[in-house]
């Protein structure tokens, strides 16, 4: 007997690296019919920022590269590619740590808002237009 599975379909997938596990987030269960209030926040699009922060970073690393003298132990372009990528690596953490600002900033500027449930039918709430998905803020609906 051999310890080796028969069918190829048996064996388990050779992986070189293990999956990582989502945290699962603790879901917010929809009512059913009728209003719930939802917390509404504007959060950055972190890649971007860091994105952002390597290509500024690597532009400022070229122009200073180039103003910068000559010198008789690197060539200009050595001494310009040394500084484009220390300034590059630098601009990745300032973007970085700029858009973990702002993140932090739209947590603290989260509102609660009340959004109205429909069914899964398709019918809209009399009196609002079927394809409008936005929640309502409650301070703007007060007439006076």
């Amino acid at each position: 007997m051999s310890s080796t599975p028969s069918s190829p379909s048996a064996r388990p997938s050779p992986r070189r690296f293990p999956r990582r596990r989502r945290r699962e987030r603790a879901a917010v269960p929809l009512a059913a019919s009728g209003n719930q209030q939802m917390t509404l926040r504007r959060a950055p699009n972190i890649w971007a920022f860091v994105l952002l922060g390597g290509v500024l970073g690597a532009v400022v690393g070229v122009l200073v590269g180039l103003a910068g003298g000559g010198s008789a132990e690197f060539t200009q372009g050595a001494v310009t590619l040394f500084m484009a990528s220390v300034c590059t690596v630098l601009g990745l953490a300032a973007g970085a740590v700029l858009a973990l600002v702002l993140d932090r900033v739209s947590v603290a500027r989260a509102r609660a808002v009340t959004t109205e449930v429909v069914d899964g039918d398709g019918g809209a709430p009399s009196g609002a237009p079927a394809d409008d998905p936005r929640p309502t803020d409650p301070r703007s609906s007060r007439e006076g």
